[in-house]
């Protein structure tokens, strides 16, 4: 028999040796269940489909009886109209996200499925994971962006590529009409423009050829050489090697532009992938922990193990290259990504006017 809820009564209810509902009758399907263990919740059940269906609101205290009504009450008359009250399992977004992430598995590279994961893990779930997938409106998607943006630009946009490629997979599933994230307009990101000089690249040069771990340390010259990503590093495999043309030959598999790129190696760097193929390239994380040593050695704590490409780039620049030959030699699809060594180019036509 429903009973009207108060606060006060609730706070004097005691738990009995098994969980209890007590239903409120100011608004159909309202009750609060107590636990055996003392704890209350405020529950909502209501019939779709034929099927008796419940779903929790929130725990007493922090849900009063007024804010468990209100919140009810539109639950009540989504009930009454044969709008949707809450997601069935499956058809959360945490479902979806789950099953999403298995598609990833097997469809991404394995670098780009883990960051998907902490993508999601961090900022995706903890803000959609209860809602279903019409909750995600562009509203909504823009004031979790700029939430987000202000504490990290740089992540809150990388999560928003990641949320936009779910929300493709979800209208391409006919869940959803459209992509809501699609079009957000992403923060300004600031470039890191973090680099080794030449006596720092030697400094470090030598750190690795005398550390006992060879095989990252290998792998982090041969990144220093050829500005490859350290991904390329360690997928690196003896048919990628031409020896008599002194080339590195990697396949669309392993580059992120997901294509072909030969790039020329002197010398010095095919011998050095030479040893790394023999050895056996390392995985990411032997490598990272590697430079943060090394890092520390060299004076440079600042360096990340991605800075090492753009040293390359800018060993190059100060060499003479056009933007266009490093675009080339880093494989770069864009030549806007070229673009932040261009201040490096600039001073070397000054220095060679100024010569002349």
């Amino acid at each position: 028999m429903a009973t009207r809820l108060t606060d006060r009564g609730i706070a004097a209810l005691k738990p009995s040796a098994i969980s209890v509902l007590y239903f409120d009758s100011e608004v159909s399907g309202l009750a609060l269940r107590i636990y055996p263990s003392g704890r209350k919740t405020f529950v909502f059940d209501w019939r779709a489909h034929g099927r008796q269906r419940r779903v929790t609101i929130g725990r007493y205290p922090a849900w009063t009886i007024g804010k468990a009504r209100t919140h009810a009450k539109r639950m009540r008359l989504r009930a009454d109209t044969g709008e949707t009250v809450a997601p069935a399992r499956g058809d959360r977004l945490a479902d979806l996200l789950a099953a999403w992430r298995a598609v990833v598995k097997i469809t991404r590279r394995p670098r780009t499925a883990q960051f998907y994961g902490r993508v999601i893990e961090r900022h995706i779930l903890p803000a959609f994971g209860k809602l279903e997938p019409r909750a995600l409106t562009r509203n909504t998607i823009v004031n979790w962006h700029g939430a987000l943006a202000q504490r990290t630009p740089t992540a809150a946009n990388r999560a928003l590529a990641v949320l936009s490629a779910f929300c493709s997979w979800l209208e391409h599933d006919g869940r959803i009409e459209r992509n809501s994230a699609k079009g957000v307009p992403r923060r300004p990101e600031n470039q890191r423009h973090v680099f080794l000089d030449a006596s720092e690249i030697a400094a470090a040069h030598q750190a690795l050829a005398d550390d006992s771990n060879r095989a990252p340390a290998l792998a982090l010259r041969l990144a220093l050489l050829t500005g490859c990503r350290i991904g390329e590093a360690c997928a690196l495999t003896a048919e990628q090697l031409d020896g008599t043309r002194r080339l590195w030959i990697k396949p669309a598999a392993s580059t992120k532009q997901r294509r072909v790129h030969v790039v020329p190696l002197q010398a010095e760097a095919l011998a050095i992938a030479q040893q790394l193929v023999q050895i056996g390239p390392p995985g990411y994380y032997t490598c990272d922990s590697v430079w943060r040593r090394i890092r520390i050695q060299i004076g440079r704590p600042d360096v990340r193990i991605h800075d090492l490409r753009h040293s390359r780039a800018a060993a190059l620049a100060r060499s003479g290259a056009s933007l266009l030959q490093i675009g080339k030699v880093l494989g770069h699809s864009a030549p806007a990504t070229t673009n932040r060594y261009a201040h490096l180019v600039d001073e070397d036509l000054r220095d060679l006017i100024e010569r002349s």
